[in-house]
């Protein structure tokens, strides 16, 4: 093997190797003796082939068992023993014999170096590198006191035993594999001796017995290793002394379920054996300069997933595997990508007590990193500093195996894992491949994929292996032996199966599929005739050798045939299958027999009415969960996705998706039809929240099955990706005007993903653009959103409030307001109704001070705000339901807030001179605070790739950091004379001029500059032209242009080419100017003021777009549009965030200025505001409106339990924050829109309530137990 870009060395040596004589090792053929004998090896993890008998379970619960008395604090359960003086006695006589009781350890190693290159197995060879590296453990703890003389002694013995004449060529592979775990064991246990021994010598502990009794087992257990390679036996006695509970808490740390070892996966024993080798020695290497990483690579069904199997499963029975983690293209969903470094911390800190403690320790008051998706993080944090503080590497290979890294997803989801891998990251100090102990080894396996050969092309650190350069003869000789073992029993002879192993051309897949084929049993042929109809076929020009074999076995499943019926026949079942198959493969994840089965029958076409095992049973094969009900079904293998979507390989098999899409998209929606039903989960009252209603998450499952869950999340995904066709356009239209609308939404908020609705809402108008005849769909579309935007929260927290709140406040334009009528039984605005959605959707209340900064996250779902109460809080854009608890850390105002550009961190800064980093998914901080200011830090934003952050700061400059690290880049940018003020980058792809990316700052200086964002150089000299201090500025999308606000209460344009302005000053503010922010489309600005105003303006003319949107009580602070353009979002200094539409054309009412909406579990019984109360008249009815017939007369729900005065003087509440009215034991009786809450009527405030307040008529109004009452049968 060679580093860097050449793997011809590599695979020089397995041509050399394979030049042998071909004799078997006389270890395997003492394995195969056995074998002949009827004697079964009875290990836990042995080489693949042979048999186990081994409970581990019950030999872990006897190491337990031997460990109980041997647990000092936490960590591996080793006790030690003061030094008394009869233990030093034995010391002393130790001292005297030490060379004679370590000699044979010497002569071992002397030894080893000439074994390990003879032809021996390769789970040997492995074997006898993990004895060589725990003899030297073990030698230099030869100083150790005399508790541990008799196991010192005991391991001479076991290394003089091997050494005796040819006793190492008669010791089955399986034994010695054993005293190798056993061993290395032991090693550690002699390592570690010495500090907790000291440990307890302080305490005054004297633990000897304890000691004693585990190196009395730890000799009994090699008693019996040697005597069973005496008699030539195996049996299960390797004790797990150090395995025992761990206290160490690393729950809650992510870890991908699924992605580990699968031993049903690993090479058929006796081949690859040349690889093996060379991989092992690799692994083994005790070299300084042996690379950290070997990347195997090879195109599909090469065998490089079972390679990886199995030297990892050999390397586990050793105990040197440090972790397994497998891709898989059909898991993306699972997002594995951002779980690899924690999942392998994890699987360590299990192999290692010490770094199990040292992990616990790194993640102990920084919850964050259990959660982090961050893999540079995770790499930093989770690896390289528990690795360097642990002490617990004995030197012994740890292997650690990447498999399938081409499956992981696009060429992003891999970026920074190749980086890290490669040692290529941007940043010098950060911490790289080599900085990890050098006995870690990581093998890399996937297709050369071009993304990652550029990573590792030429990187010295990296070995590089190709399948492609596998010598011919030795592939046809593995795979030769595979099918000899596959077609085991049917009338083949050697040549057959060489025959076979010649046409597979290298492909493990092939002639995996190939054996299949010819083993399945087919009416009226024999085995030979299908071998015969594998190996004469040739394949057509440029046709796959995989694919062509798929193409075998699918013709063999719909068998051709010339007779007329016949051909018709075969052409039903063809459309059948690519029905199937279309279904299988254009579904957005895998669904189970039943599921699939479900949506078909609601496909337009009635020849696509069939059960699909009619197709799937006969593809076991091709797919897996054909056997399951309850599995998905998917393809095996990723190439035969690839076969079916070629369609010059697969040719009448070819799928194409455009059809399927159509079909799912109609199925989809009919699904939802049938499936769909008002109150489907049985909620039981309208007085309670969705968490009190007991049972529902079980009713939630059976009420809404996979095929309906699957169909109400993903319906417009398929119908935006079908051509567009008109009686699918009907079928959309008819949903559309369904009160079967309101189910959807019902049964999207029971199964949590009501936010999704909006963005997933979108792609409706956008397929049925230039399609003039539906725009009303398209217009219900939106509306549909509005209606989520604003009543989302409390569908989500209360479900019966979809009927029994939010479709009562409908303003009487919306197109959604038709379906009123069906839902008679509820309450009614009688006067004071909305005619138009508000221009505040949303009021958001949590901050208990200023709100500073604002933004929306890039994909516009959720909202981060900073505030002068020393939090950030996130939030559901959709909703305005808050996400999570507040992100605590800071310790002085929050000032500024940023989403990365991915979405998945958080850049935050403060008056406590520091900046934060987030996990924008957990909320958990990110690392260590950023410091380097001196002052208080004002602004911050990322760049446009996420790779840099860059801040501004009243110590009057701005720096630049490192994204993923935090490290500083640079210098501080130095110019400006007073405050930075604000900081912002130069949009992605953009180059002012021809120079780059660049950085500007506003400052209280009254400029404006221009920096290099690579050199950190100012460009140009400073933008004059603000009176007063610049209070904020932002680059247009196109990098065009630069917007300033100011304290002089103005906005200036200005060309960031040339930095001349642009126009005159914007005036209309009658205050400072505090925020400016460009819309995504760059034709409109929106600013901000201390006049407690927003304005909207027009980015060409200068020009003011409508009125000035009102509602802020106190100086509104930041503003920013979200991604899409349609809605704003504010922070002011009345401690609320507001969201508003952008799109609308109406004045603002005047009583928009409501307090906001929130509402979490705990809000319901603590929160006591009130704005106004509606008691309980004499006979018992409940009045919003001036008008008595309007009373809600059945109150003997709301007031059971309660004596008549009680009743009477019972107040009903209508809280502030939240909008709720709620009863005497805090029912939900209804829920007040923020735009109607401040002028909202009761008796005892009507003469104080502004006219066109909302009256109501709760006069019909089905609410509690009876809800479901409100619609009409």
């Amino acid at each position: 093997m060679s580093k860097g870009n050449s793997s011809r060395d590599f695979n020089q040596d397995i041509s050399e190797s394979s030049k042998t004589t071909g004799r078997e090792s006389s270890i395997l053929q003492n394995v195969e003796g056995s074998d002949k004998d009827g004697v079964k090896t009875s290990v836990q993890v042995v080489p693949p082939g042979m048999e186990m008998e081994v409970d581990i379970q019950a030999a872990l619960r006897d190491a337990q068992e031997a460990a109980t008395h041997m647990r000092p604090l936490s960590g591996p359960a080793i006790t030690a023993v003061s030094a008394d003086q009869d233990a030093q006695e034995d010391l002393d006589a130790a001292e005297d014999s030490q060379d004679a009781y370590i000699k044979p350890l010497r002569i071992f190693n002397d030894m080893i170096g000439r074994i390990v290159d003879l032809d021996v197995h390769p789970y040997a060879k492995m074997a006898l590198g993990v004895l060589s590296w725990s003899s030297k453990i073990i030698l230099a703890q030869v100083d150790r006191d005399a508790a541990v003389l008799k196991l010192l002694e005991k391991l001479c013995e076991v290394y003089g035993f091997m050494t005796q004449d040819q006793m190492l060529g008669q010791i089955s592979p399986v034994i010695l594999g054993k005293i190798s775990q056993q061993t290395l064991e032991c090693a550690r246990f002699i390592r570690d001796y010495s500090e907790i021994s000291n440990f307890w010598n302080i305490l005054g502990k004297n633990i000897l017995s304890e000691t004693t009794d585990a190196i009395q087992k730890y000799s009994n257990v090699f008693d019996s290793l040697m005597q069973n390679s005496r008699d030539h036996v195996t049996r299960d006695v390797v004790i797990h002394v150090l395995q025992t509970e761990e206290i160490s808490d690393l729950s809650g740390m992510t870890y991908a379920e699924g992605a580990g070892l699968d031993t049903r996966k690993e090479c058929l024993e006796g081949t690859r054996t040349e690889i093996l080798s060379e991989i092992t020695k690799w692994v083994n290497s005790t070299e300084d300069n042996a690379p950290h990483v070997l990347w195997i690579s090879g195109p599909a069904g090469k065998g490089k997933s079972a390679i990886a199997h199995t030297i990892a499963k050999w390397f586990k029975d050793v105990g040197g595997l440090g972790s397994f983690y497998s891709f898989d293209r059909e898991r993306e969903a699972d997002r594995r990508h951002e779980k690899i470094f924690s999942t392998i911390a994890r699987d360590l800190a299990d192999r290692d007590p010490e770094m199990r403690r040292a992990l616990a320790d790194a993640v102990l008051g920084a919850s964050s990193l259990k959660k982090t998706t961050n893999i540079i993080q995770q790499w930093q944090k989770l690896l390289i500093e528990p690795l360097g503080k642990s002490t617990g590497s004995t030197g012994e290979p740890i292997m650690i195996v990447i498999n399938a890294l081409d499956e992981s997803g696009g060429v992003e989801t891999r970026k920074d894992f190749l980086q890290i891998l490669a040692g290529k990251h941007h940043n010098p100090a950060f911490p790289k491949i080599t900085d990890l102990p050098n006995n870690f080894r990581f093998i890399v396996t996937s297709r050369p994929l071009d993304d990652i050969n550029a990573e590792f092309h030429g990187v010295q650190d990296v070995q590089q292996m190709s399948m492609d350069d596998i010598p011919r003869a030795n592939a046809e000789r593995d795979i030769c032996a595979y099918v000899s073992k596959e077609l085991e029993g049917l009338d083949f002879q050697g040549k057959e199966f060489a025959v076979l192993a010649e046409k597979a051309d290298g492909l493990f897949e092939w002639a995996r599929l190939a054996c299949g084929y010819i083993k399945d049993s087919h009416a009226g042929v024999y085995p030979m005739e299908r071998f015969q109809a594998v190996v004469s076929r040739n394949p057509a020009e440029r046709i796959p050798l995989l694919h062509d074999m798929y193409r075998l076995i699918l013709r063999d499943i719909i068998p051709e045939d010339t007779s007329p019926h016949s051909q018709k026949l075969r052409s039903t079942t063809l459309a059948r299958f690519r029905s199937v198959m279309g279904q299988i493969l254009g579904t957005v994840e895998p669904l189970p027999l039943a599921s699939l089965n479900a949506m078909r029958c609601h496909f337009p076409q009635q020849e696509d009415h069939f059960d699909v095992q009619l197709i799937v049973k006969s593809m076991g094969s091709l797919l897996s969960g054909t056997t399951n009900p309850d599995s998905p079904i998917r393809p095996l293998h990723a190439s035969f996705s690839d076969f079916l979507t070629d369609k010059p390989s697969s040719g009448e098999f070819f799928i194409d998706l455009s059809k399927t899409q159509h079909n799912l998209a109609f199925a989809s929606l009919r699904v939802m039809e049938h499936g769909l039903r008002f109150n489907i989960c049985g909620l039981k009252s309208s007085f309670l929240l969705n968490s009190e209603d007991p049972g529902l998450q079980n009713r939630v499952g059976k009420c809404i099955p996979p095929h309906l869950s699957y169909s109400s999340r993903y319906w417009t995904l398929h119908v935006r990706t079908t051509v567009f066709d008109k009686e699918l356009a009907k079928e959309v239209k008819l949903f559309f005007d369904n009160e079967r609308l309101f189910f959807w939404l019902e049964s999207l908020a029971l199964i949590n993903v009501l936010s999704g609705a909006v963005p997933a809402l979108l792609l409706i108008p956008q397929w049925l653009k230039g399609h003039s005849e539906f725009k009303d769909v398209s217009s219900t579309a939106m509306d549909v959103q509005r209606f989520i935007r604003v009543f989302g929260g409390i569908i989500l927290h209360s479900t019966p409030h979809l009927y029994v709140s939010a479709l009562p406040f409908l303003p009487a334009n919306s197109p959604l307001s038709k379906h009123l009528a069906r839902f008679p039984n509820t309450l009614r605005v009688a006067s004071g109704r909305d005619m138009n959605w508000p221009i505040v959707q949303t009021v958001l209340r949590g901050h208990t001070s200023s709100v500073w900064s604002v933004s929306f996250s890039p994909d516009g779902t959720r909202i981060v705000t900073g505030s002068q109460d020393n939090t950030v809080r996130l939030w559901d854009a959709v909703t305005g339901e808050p996400v999570g608890g507040p992100l605590r850390g800071h310790t002085s105002a929050v000032t500024s807030v940023s989403f990365s550009p991915d979405g998945s961190h958080i850049v935050t800064c403060s008056h406590d001179e520091t900046v934060r980093l987030w996990d924008a998914g957990t909320g958990e901080p990110v690392g260590e605070p950023l410091r380097g200011h001196t002052h208080f830090v004002t602004s911050v934003s990322f760049s446009p790739d996420g790779t840099r952050i860059v801040t501004g700061s009243q110590d009057n400059t701005a720096r630049l950091w490192d994204g993923r690290t935090g490290e500083p880049v640079g210098k501080p940018l130095r110019g400006h004379t007073s405050s930075v003020t604000s900081v912002s980058f130069s949009p992605d792809g953009t180059r002012i001029v021809t120079d780059g990316t660049r950085i500007v700052t506003g400052s209280q200086d009254n400029t404006v500059r221009q920096w290099d964002a690579e050199t950190g150089e100012p460009v140009g000299g400073p933008l004059r032209g603000h009176t007063s201090a610049v209070t904020s500025v932002s680059f247009s999308p196109d990098g065009t242009r630069i917007v300033t606000g100011s304290q002089d209460m103005t906005v200036c344009l200005w060309d960031a080419a040339t930095g001349q302005p642009v126009g005159a000053p914007l005036r209309g503010h009658t205050s400072s100017v505090t925020s400016v922010s460009f819309s995504p489309d760059g034709t409109r600005i929106v600013t901000g003021s201390d006049d407690k105003t927003v304005r909207l303006w027009n980015a060409a003319t200068g020009q003011p777009v409508g009125e000035p949107l009102q509602g802020h009580t106190s100086a509104v602070a930041s503003v920013s549009f979200s991604p899409d353009g349609t809605r704003i979002v504010t922070g002011s200094k009345d401690n609320t965030v507001r969201l508003w539409n952008a799109t609308a054309k109406q004045p603002l009412q005047q009583h928009a200025m409501s307090d906001p909406l929130s509402f979490s579990d705990e809000h319901r019984m603590t929160e006591t505001t009130t704005t106004v109360t509606s008691n309980i008249c004499n006979d018992n009815f409940i009045c919003f409106s001036s008008n008595p017939t309007h009373a809600l007369r059945n109150t003997s729900e709301l007031t059971a339990g309660a004596s008549h005065d009680d009743r009477i003087s019972t107040p009903f509440f209508l809280k502030r924050y939240t909008g709720w009215v709620v009863g005497p034991k805090h029912q939900l009786l209804f829920w007040v829109p923020p735009a109607s809450r401040h002028p909202f009527y009761s008796p005892q405030t009507a003469l104080v309530i502004p006219r066109g307040g909302p009256e109501l008529d709760l006069s019909r109004m089905a609410h509690g137990q009876h809800w479901q009452k409100c619609r009409e049968e």
